[in-house]
């Protein structure tokens, strides 16, 4: 199976699609400014550390930081980190995959379900929510 086929397989298995908002809670320092009113681009983590599962090699879990840069947003809003340093932004799946990024499951006691998100260009578009 291809890596687009498994793609699609996980997407539909998850019920997401390329207009699927998911979202995260970041330190308003790490978002940079556009010109359009509450659009901003956060930058990838070049060393993440969230423990995912590699659907598309042998299923293993890994760390993130070992299939590529990117992000985890969850599929829901947790607002019990938001503060005045930390906001709410949300990403549309289909910006991370237009540009060629992946999704991957991430293994988390924290919040039901957290995908990590590569993102080749090394930025992405979120919105704060």
């Amino acid at each position: 199976m291809t890596t687009r086929e498994k793609l699609s397989e996980l997407l539909t298995e998850n019920g997401l699609d390329p207009d699927s908002i998911l979202y995260r809670e970041t330190l308003t320092d790490f978002l940079e400014k556009t010109p359009e009113a509450g659009v901003f681009l956060l930058t990838a983590n070049e060393d993440p550390s969230e423990a995912v599962v590699d659907v598309y090699g042998g299923g293993h879990v890994s760390l993130a930081a070992q299939i590529g840069s990117g992000l985890a947003f969850a599929e829901s809003r947790d607002n019990q980190w938001r503060s005045d340093e930390r906001v709410t932004v949300a990403v549309r799946l289909g910006d991370v995959l237009d540009q060629g990024g992946l999704i991957y499951p991430v293994e988390s006691v924290i919040t039901e379900k957290v995908w990590y998100l590569t993102l080749p260009e090394s930025k992405i578009v979120v919105r704060r929510v």
